[in-house]
Order: structure tokens, then sequence, then C-alpha cells
């Protein structure tokens, strides 16, 4: 299945990303599992850590998540590698008294903008595997984050719904370049490496 990514910047796009994608139902249908192939193969295609169905124009309640392990050396709050997998009709709470952090995200959707979007440090996710088992759990750091990111997606928010005026924010190179220079020597070789090799894809 050939899919490409939709943006906000593309009108006939904008519906899909901004509306609440629609519920899966179990068993999977067999186009709900050939979507799911398809965007495990777009993530490790774009070398990225999350991808939303409605991101590659599909209204529908899934997610595929990535960390590599290079994450766990750009970013002190990874707290492991987690490979690829799928979550199905996700939701989450903030735990009790969880605080918010901002950190850099970028966003396949939004060619426009970037910038230090505020999350919560601590959620409580709730999801359905493949298989149709529920599962919920506290999740941290910049796991939770990406959840966060993704689960916007599936209810119609963007970055750029996050981003409030008092957000370090601008455009994608330009965030880009202040994120390089935030990193110590070491890390800013490793993201380099990174980014040459994202370029490459």
């Amino acid at each position: 299945m050939a899919m490409d990514i939709v943006t906000i910047e593309q009108p006939e796009y904008r519906q899909v990303l901004k509306n609440k994608a629609q519920e899966i139902q179990f068993p999977l249908s067999q186009a709900d599992k050939d979507l799911i192939t398809a965007m495990k193969s777009k993530l490790h295609g774009l070398g990225g850590v999350g991808l939303a169905a409605p991101q590659v124009n599909f209204s529908r309640r899934i997610i595929a998540i990535y960390i590599p392990e290079e994450a766990t050396l750009l970013r002190d709050n990874v707290k492991k590698f987690y490979p690829m997998h799928i979550m199905i009709n996700p939701s989450y709470e903030p735990v009790a008294g969880s605080g918010v952090s901002s950190d850099f995200e970028g966003c396949y959707s939004v060619s426009s903008k970037s910038g230090k979007v505020p999350r919560y440090e601590q959620i409580t996710v709730s999801y359905y595997d493949e298989l149709g088992q529920l599962h919920q759990q506290i999740e941290e750091g910049f796991y939770a984050r990406v959840l966060q990111h993704e689960i916007d997606h599936l209810n119609g928010f963007l970055i750029l719904d996050r981003l409030t005026a008092d957000c370090v924010q601008g455009s994608v190179e330009e965030m880009m370049a202040l994120r390089r220079a935030s990193l110590p020597p070491g890390k800013r070789i490793i993201f380099d490496q990174v980014m040459a090799r994202k370029a490459k894809k």
C-alpha cells in the first residue's frame, strides 16, 4: 500500500488532520491490517519516532511508535529503546501531580513551524494491541511525549494548537539549528549523523 504524508499546509487534507479519527473495531479488518503494515514500513522509511493514521490520510485511530537506540544518546529523558509497535484506539490522562515540561518537537504534517511544545511528564496510556488485548500503563519522559503527540493527531490536534505565544517557536530550520546549538559537542556529532541519514531517505 503506497502512502504519502499529508500536511496542514495542503487545504485538501485539513479535514482528515483536524477532525477526530474513527474508532477501530475488532477483529481487525483486512483493510486495517494492511494499513498497519504500511504504517510500520512508512515510519521506518521516514526514520521518525511516531506516525498516526491521519498523517497518511486515513481517519483511523491507529498510531505506530518506534524509539531507536540513537534517541537514548540524544535526549536525557529517553529511558530505553522501544521497538516498532502499534497502538489502537489509544487515549491518555495525565498522572495526578504530573509536571509539564517543554521540549523541541517537529511534525511531518506541519511543514511551516516547529518549537518547544509543553507536554505532561507522566501519563497513563490505554490502548489495544493488534490482537485486541487492552493495555494500560504509566509512561514518562520522551516516550510519554511521543505518545501525547501522536494521540493528539487522532483527536484533530497538531503542534500548532499546542504552541502558545510564550513557547519558543519558529521555522523548522530555525528550530533545528536551535536544538543543535543546545546540545553538548558529543551529542551534536550524533545529531549531525542522524540528520545526514534522514536527509538521504
